[in-house]
């Protein structure tokens, strides 16, 4: 009976961890931390993308080596914006 409580317990831990876990990826729905997938506002602070001061959405992280430079032509124009110390390619909303 005590094996058959630890293994429920031990399941809804990994299953509420992964739910957590993905949270955290969030896609970018929810402010929090400045990351591939977030938006920011025009002020370049992370908001939730359904926010109505959503401006635009970070597409790639430039602090990494293999970053190619962002795409200024075609339908989806990116710019270069700073977030928190971070230089990230974005595209407008």
């Amino acid at each position: 009976m005590e094996a058959r409580r630890t293994r429920r317990g031990t399941a809804a831990l990994v299953l509420s961890s992964g739910l957590l876990a993905l949270a955290g990826c969030g896609g970018g729905d929810s402010p929090g931390e400045a990351g591939v997938g977030a938006c920011i506002d025009a002020s370049s602070q992370v908001v939730g993308c359904d926010d109505s001061s959503a401006t635009q959405k970070l597409v790639t992280d430039q602090s990494e080596p293999d970053a190619i430079a962002c795409v200024a032509i075609g339908e989806a124009p990116q710019t270069e914006v700073t977030v928190d110390g971070t230089p990230y390619c974005a595209e407008d909303l």
